[in-house]
């Protein structure tokens, strides 16, 4: 920013990846900000599980002050220094296909909590500020909270997640958010080393297979992924060598964005025996995470999956990044790429605006913004259309990620 230049404040609702990211980008250029957290801080957020990371790692390097810890510490293989790698199989075939890092650290998965942890570094967070109202006029804008507080800036940036109250806000009411018509039976197990060893021979991070369920014959996809390593075997901690993994059983059902579709109400037992009922005829590889699931480490209720596309925002004090302005589906693992390359987006175009002159500001925000619904919304149309598109292995860059196609991997046994 020029010295003759004065800097906008900025509040932040939602201290999830993309609005960290902001703060982070913000704070090494100097520029003033708050970020506001609805959870409170005592509460355990729920975190989901990995996020895969990529296309914009080395903007983040750039991005972020000196004084944070190198980012492949995030990489969920950091400390066995192997390359993350997703693979595809067909279970009537023995291809591996599939994305590996190829050695630059561009291609990571990262435990989400981790990364979180990493972006949170040297930022203040206010948890437990529930916003309920927004007021804007033409020099500023005031959230305020439930617990009766308020905050003034003269910029809002919603970062809340799909349920965001600022896109609502914004659209006066409306929320064009969709609900799609499938539905995840999700859980997570602890895996000894050897059966680690197992299951990243499959693939060192995640993999996917398609299949069709033993009792009905419809088409699922498992989708299994390392979480995080545990700590090596030693006298204080017996027995935790392995790693925590987690499973997700998708399906299509019509009914599966309904209230009283049955994985909602279902209990942890039923959601347990549906997975290993209609995973029962794969082979034994793919079986492993499932059959190890056990009933108190289901997800319970189930996650909704929802798909947000926008043509355009109008022009204001008050923006969105990340799930608030283009929800997808996680079957590119795009979304939270997305919400942290918003971020740092966000921050570029903050960086030209001069605090005084609202023309700067409409420009600056009204460029990253059209860049946002472009790139985040076309990519949950990609999302959102990819669970019924078939991988073609004689067309991989038809399913390339990252500007990277999906190749033929090698087999390799890993043995740690």
């Amino acid at each position: 920013m020029s010295p003759n230049r004065s800097s906008p404040h900025v509040l932040m609702l939602g201290a999830g990846l993309g609005g960290l990211s902001l703060a982070q980008a913000l704070r090494k250029r100097g520029i003033s900000f708050e970020i506001f957290e609805r959870d409170n801080r005592d509460l355990e957020r729920p975190q989901g599980w990995t996020v895969s990371v990529h296309s914009m790692v080395e903007d983040m390097k750039e991005s972020v002050a000196d004084d944070m810890p190198p980012f492949n510490t995030v990489d969920h293989l950091d400390s066995v220094d192997i390359p993350c790698e997703f693979a595809y199989y067909n279970p009537d075939s023995t291809a591996k296909m599939g994305y590996r890092d190829d050695g630059s650290r561009t291609y990571m998965w990262a435990n989400r909590s981790t990364l979180r942890k990493w972006l949170s570094t040297h930022i203040d967070i206010q948890y437990d500020k529930h916003a309920i109202r927004i007021e804007e006029s033409d020099k500023n804008v005031t959230v305020h909270f439930k617990d009766g507080s308020s905050a003034m800036g003269d910029i809002l940036v919603g970062a809340e997640g799909v349920h965001s109250m600022t896109r609502k806000y914004i659209l006066k009411g409306n929320d064009p958010v969709q609900a799609e018509k499938l539905f995840l039976v999700s859980g997570d197990v602890h895996l000894t080393k050897h059966e680690m060893e197992e299951q990243m021979t499959l693939s060192h991070s995640s993999y996917l297979v398609d299949f069709p369920g033993a009792d009905d014959g419809k088409t699922y996809h498992l989708f299994v992924g390392l979480d995080k390593l545990s700590p090596p075997n030693n006298e204080k901690k017996p027995g935790q060598a392995g790693a925590d993994y987690y499973f997700h059983l998708t399906g299509e059902d019509d009914g599966a964005n309904c209230d009283g579709f049955w994985t909602y109400s279902a209990t942890r037992e039923e959601l347990c025996e549906f997975a290993r009922r209609q995973a029962r005829d794969l082979p034994e590889r793919f079986r492993c995470v499932i059959g190890k699931a056990t009933a108190e480490r289901m997800k319970r209720p189930p996650v909704r999956l929802n798909t947000l596309i926008m043509d355009s925002l109008p022009v204001g004090r008050v923006t969105l990044l990340g799930d608030a302005a283009h929800v997808m589906t996680p079957f590119r693992g795009e979304g939270g790429c997305h919400a942290m390359k918003d971020g740092l987006n966000l921050a570029r175009a903050i960086d030209k605006i001069d605090k005084g002159d609202d023309q700067s500001l409409r420009e600056a925000l009204d460029e990253y913004q059209k860049e946002m619904i472009k790139r985040g919304c076309g990519a949950a149309a990609m999302s959102s259309k990819e669970y019924t598109t078939a991988i073609d292995h004689e067309k991989p860059d038809s399913r390339a990620v990252a500007g990277m196609a999906m190749v033929a991997l090698p087999q390799e046994r890993v043995v740690l």
